[in-house]
Order: structure tokens, then sequence, then C-alpha cells
């Protein structure tokens, strides 16, 4: 049996379908594992085949008996046209991802079956339902399956990302911010892959750096420390980045840091989310405390490290000073990359919950749930105030003597060729933030 997976193109972000036909594609083209690993978990009687709009057309007269396509909330739109001119033409559609999951009975519109949550437990059962006849519109989530069992990503269908490759170690978090959709899509249960898999599959990756898709990688650190004694003993030689926590980052033990280090990591990803402890406490990220990122940082950078920061603006208790209080905070921090969202409400959320309940959703165009567009009313700002002064904390912070001060801390930090990941994240953010808030 032929199965196509299409991952739909991206109109938001550091590349977007719009990068097609440039340099960029290749140099800071973001690697995506969706499709190669439902690829990976496909029986191996089957042929798959993989397109990713954002480098390639789709071609719909495809002769294939399956079409799977992944979703997110700022590409349904996009995905439901796909679906919909795939039907048209006979064709068997599934959708799964997190917008899917978060809205099945919408999803179902556009498509012959949605599969929620994860796929490990239901991918291989709906591909032989369909070939018994027995194809069910909708399969609940179902995370009862053995991680240990689940083979490595299909790397040689990956057509893109020669320069940066990636990696996933588990599976679920059990933090419940109330923002983030990772929990309601893969459930508080971690899982975690067997070290000499996680391992032998980055020695095998052509990619020379790489990125742990983790939702963060410290939150087994001695599961994590294993993984980089093993790269360290196998010697493993790439650079990494993965998402950090603020309180293991800045508490941990020494001999973590100085492992992830030689293991190979040149920047670690925080949320730090807010500069308002208040805030923090209200979204149920209470493990963030604002008095210790400096600290944290600076021991970051002591072993050699970066951080990429992310920041959110729209929090109820946000008020209109929040913007250059931010400003001054990050500077005074020494952030070398800063990532610049909107807060947005994603369905399948507490947060999306709690607004809709409210009557402060604005919109269900799906395709302004992108972290740039206000989707909802803020509770002590307009919609303006809050877009306007997101612009602005990006602006300042990318602007040129900022960015030119940036990559020298960060040449000086690393003191490693595999530093030209945070260099290349910066002029990325830089002309991303340029492009969407038009400065």
């Amino acid at each position: 049996m032929k199965i196509l997976l299409v991952f739909p193109a991206i109109e938001h972000g550091m590349t977007t379908y719009r990068d097609r036909h440039s340099w960029r594609k290749i140099i800071s083209g973001y690697p995506i594992i969706t499709l190669p690993y439902l690829a990976a978990i496909t029986p191996k009687k089957h042929s798959v085949k993989i397109v990713n709009e954002n480098y390639e057309n789709i071609d719909f007269n495809e002769d294939v008996d399956i079409v799977g396509i992944t979703c997110y909330t700022m590409t349904a739109p996009r995905v439901y046209q796909i679906a919909d001119e795939f039907r048209k033409r006979g064709k068997t559609v599934i959708l799964g991802g997190y917008h899917p999951t978060a809205m099945p009975e919408e999803a179902k519109q556009h498509a012959d079956c949605v599969i929620m949550g994860m796929a490990e437990a239901n991918w291989a059962i709906a591909i032989e339902d369909f070939e018994k006849g027995k194809l069910k519109p909708i399969y609940p989530r179902n995370h009862n399956f053995d991680i240990s069992k689940v083979p490595p990503l299909r790397r040689d269908l990956i057509k893109s990302n020669p320069f940066l490759g990636a990696i996933q170690t588990t599976r679920g978090c059990t933090n419940q911010c109330e923002f983030c959709a990772i929990s309601s899509f893969c459930g508080n249960v971690i899982k975690q892959r067997p070290i000499k898999d996680v391992v032998e599959e980055i020695r095998q990756m052509p990619n020379k750096m790489f990125i742990f898709h983790d939702p963060h990688l410290t939150l087994h650190r001695k599961y994590a420390q294993e993984i980089f004694k093993e790269m360290i003993r196998q010697k493993v030689h790439k650079g990494w980045v993965a998402n950090g926590t603020t309180n293991i980052l800045g508490n941990v033990d020494e001999e973590f840091l100085n492992l992830a280090r030689k293991s190979g990591c040149v920047e670690w990803f925080v949320g730090f989310e807010s500069v308002s402890q208040e805030a923090l406490n209200n979204i149920k990220k209470n493990h963030n405390k604002v008095e210790d990122f400096k600290r944290m940082i600076k021991r970051v950078h002591d072993h050699g490290m970066t951080i990429q920061g992310g920041i959110i603006f729209g929090f109820d208790e946000d008020t209109n000073d929040i913007f250059d209080t931010t400003l001054e905070t990050i500077n005074d921090w020494e952030l070398d990359v800063l990532e610049v969202n909107i807060l947005t409400p994603y369905p399948g959320t507490p947060l999306f919950e709690r607004l809709n309940k409210e009557g402060r959703i604005l919109t269900h165009d799906w395709s302004r749930y992108n972290q740039v567009d206000v989707v909802f009313q803020p509770k002590n700002m307009t919609v303006e105030e809050l877009y306007n002064g997101s612009k602005k904390v990006a602006k300042e912070f990318y602007s040129p003597i900022n960015l030119m001060s940036n990559i020298s801390r960060i040449l000086l930090t690393t003191k490693k060729f595999y530093g030209i990941i945070p260099l290349g994240t910066n002029l990325s953010f830089r002309r991303y933030y340029k492009r969407d808030f038009g400065f």
C-alpha cells in the first residue's frame, strides 16, 4: 500500500514556505521530525513518501492509498484545503497533530479519519483497519505503547535540513502550564527511550548539529546526564541545542553542566515567559523564579553555553509598562537570543477554555493563532497596545547594535564552531520579526 505524508506550508516562523528558493532553507531550515517519525512506525510492508510543502509542491494526483497530514492550529486552514483537494480525487485522508486532537469534530469535516494524541498506538491500527475496510472516523488518545520499541526516524525520507537535525528522547511533560498544549496532547506520564538507542540514532544522524525536541531535557536530569556520558564515551562530536528549565539549570550540580558542554551543548532554550513573578505563578509555572534568572544565565555562560530565552506578552497581569520593564531586565541578564511571543490561547489548553468562557476570544481564524497576531482581548491593555509593545521589544532587542553585542558575547562564550547555532538563530529571529512585525 502507498502512503503519502504531508507537512503543510507555514506562514510564520524563522523559515517559511516563502524561503523555498532561498539559501535560508538550507542554512536555517527548522527540522521537522513528526513525519519521519510517523514513517518509522508505519508497518514495513507499506511504502511511504513525505512531502514538506515548505520545500516542494504537492501533487494532488499522486498515486497513493492514504494521505496523512499533520496539523498545527495555525496551519489548520491550509491543512483543510489540502485534505479537501485529496478527497475530491477519491483519496482517503487521515489528520493528526495538535489541532485535530483539540478539535476532532471540526477536523473530521475534512478527513476520513482523525487520530488524536500521540500516534504510536493508533497509527498502525488505523492502517490495518483501512485495509480491512473498517477505518474509524476518530481514534481517541491512546498513550499505552512501549516507547522502547519505537524505531529511529526515517531520515532517508528527509529531503532538506542538511545542517541541522533533530531527535526526541522522551514523550510527555509533567508541567501543567496554562498556555501549553503539550500536556493535553502527550499526557503527563513521561516515556523515555533507551539511552543506547538514543545515542546510536544521534551517532548515525548525518547532521553535525541537532536539536533535542523534548519538552525539556532537564525533566529527568539523571537520564539526560547518562545520555551526555554515553555521547562522550562514544566520541559523538556534534553540537546540540535543547530545552531546559530555570530551576534545574540554575541549581543542578556542576557535573551536569560540564557533561552537557563536553557532549556538545552550545545553547539551552529556556521559557522564562515573563519578568513578572505574579504572572508566572498564575499560569502555574511556579518553578520559574524571576529573582534567579540572571544568576542562572551567568552560570550557564560560565560553562561555555548560551541561553535562548522565550518571553510571552499578554498575560492578565501585564500592563503597558511590561514592555519597557522586560527590555531593561533582559538587557541586564545579558540574554543571548530572545524569542518574543504574543500569548496565544491554543484550542485544547486550559487558557483557551478560560478565555472562551470569559468571552475574550476574538477570532476563530486559526491562521492567526501564530504567536504574532493578537486573537484575544487582553485584560489590562488594548489589542493594539499588546501588538505594538511586543513589536517594540523585538525591534529593540534585535537592533543592529544589540545584534552585534549578542554575536560578540556568543563567540566569547561558546568558543566553538557549533556556536554558529545561536549566531544563526539571532540573525534568523531578526529577519522573522522584521517581516512579521513589519519594522
